[in-house]
């Protein structure tokens, strides 16, 4: 454990509630009658109004967040809205630096209907994020919105957002179920994000369905299950598989080489039998993906793709040895159900499969490269963090 002490922490993936903010005075007059309301369904749930409809969906096909949890469920937590106390949290986790993604707004934005209040929406909740990150610019870092069914408006927030100090922006795995994430229509946000040396990151969702090729964000497996337990095991690392498929095989990283592209919070366990199953499949059926140049194994490999992981995720030694060190990033998902708070990072440094200089590239090393974060803070959550652990195990010892 000492030899942690000097090792910084960068979470790849926490999370804020932009839902939970009065977005009306950062949107323009004539908008703000359409600004998200959250209210509870009839099953008691905390959800949005938005565009006419409840996000997400508590009943039927495919549901959000809902049904009975145990008491090792987490819960929400003013960090998610207050930056001070996230600040807090983050010392208690070990965690230096956060890349920190929306949640309610973020997965709900690119299945909207109307091109222009996703604009403004994503507009809204950038400024209001980079706000919250002007609590510790060196610690808070933003993840960005862009309206992707609208890929010149997606572009203008874009530069933007690249202006203003945001580290990256979220694709959906999906637009309206038919605009999968390879798609020439996207090629603009590709091509600016290389420009601009930005990377893009993917982040899946739950709930989010609509009518296929006019509203929503699918889910895959949604439209076969009711309970949100198999709709989240599904979707999150199934979406995820999907759209890198699709992003490899109708050639984005070929046409874009120096794109980098994550994909966050379906675990990277998949990784290697998903590049030998691609591998496979255009040994025959090559003619079916003519702009592929290269050997999809060889694109995942490179410096194009990188994932993350669930912090008590095990297996990880096998992807590094299939697909290279520098594959994978630690992420907390900070603070949502499903997250390990506040012991998400013990969770990789009491890893049995991995070296240090293997955890040490988990925790931060592969982040900063793919991020290309500068100006970091000097190590020192860890030593915080430990203080906690140890009280805890004391705590635990004299219950």
């Amino acid at each position: 454990m000492d030899n942690f002490d000097n090792v910084l922490v960068v979470d790849a993936d926490g999370h804020v509630y932009e839902g939970n903010i009065d977005l009306r005075p950062r949107m323009p007059e004539k908008w703000r009658s359409q600004a998200p309301i959250r209210m509870n369904d009839n099953e008691g749930n905390s959800r949005m109004l938005l565009e006419g409809r409840m996000w997400s969906a508590s009943q039927g096909m495919g549901p959000g967040v809902s049904g009975p949890m145990t008491e090792k469920a987490r819960g929400f937590r003013q960090g998610m809205v207050d930056p001070v106390a996230r600040l807090k949290d983050m010392d208690a986790e070990g965690i230096d630096v956060a890349i920190l993604f929306g949640t309610q707004i973020a997965l709900t934005v690119n299945g909207l209907m109307s091109k222009e209040l996703s604009a403004v929406l994503c507009h809204a909740v950038n400024d209001w994020l980079i706000e919250y990150c002007s609590a510790d610019k060196k610690r808070l870092l933003g993840v960005g919105l862009i309206p992707c069914q609208d890929p010149p408006a997606a572009v203008k927030e874009l530069e933007f957002l690249a202006k203003s100090g945001i580290v990256t922006a979220m694709l959906p795995t999906n637009v309206y179920g038919l605009n999968n994430m390879g798609d020439r229509m996207f090629d603009p946000i590709y091509d600016c994000a290389q420009s601009l040396g930005m990377p893009l990151s993917v982040h899946p969702q739950t709930g989010h369905d609509g009518v296929p090729g006019v509203s929503g964000v699918m889910g895959a497996g949604s439209e076969r299950l009711r309970k949100y337990v198999y709709v989240h095991m599904t979707a999150f690392p199934f979406e995820l598989m999907l759209s890198m498929m699709h992003m490899i095989g109708e050639g984005v990283f070929d046409r874009f080489p120096r794109l980098r592209v994550g994909f966050m919070e379906g675990g990277a366990g998949w990784l290697p039998f998903w590049a030998e199953r691609f591998d496979e499949h255009i040994e025959k059926l090559a003619p079916q993906m003519p702009d592929l140049k290269r050997r999809p194994s060889e694109i995942i490999r490179g410096e194009q793709i990188t994932l993350t992981c669930e912090s008590e995720e095990t297996g990880l030694d096998r992807v590094f040895a299939a697909n290279g060190e520098n594959t994978v990033m630690y992420a907390s998902d900070y603070c949502h159900w499903d997250c390990h708070f506040p012991y998400s990072v013990k969770d990789v440094i009491d890893c049995k499969d991995l070296s240090f200089s293997q955890k040490e590239k988990l925790l931060n090393k592969t982040a900063i490269e793919f991020f290309k974060l500068k100006n970091l803070p000097q190590p020192n959550a860890l030593k915080i963090a430990r203080q906690g652990w140890d009280n805890g195990k004391a705590q635990a010892a004299n219950a």
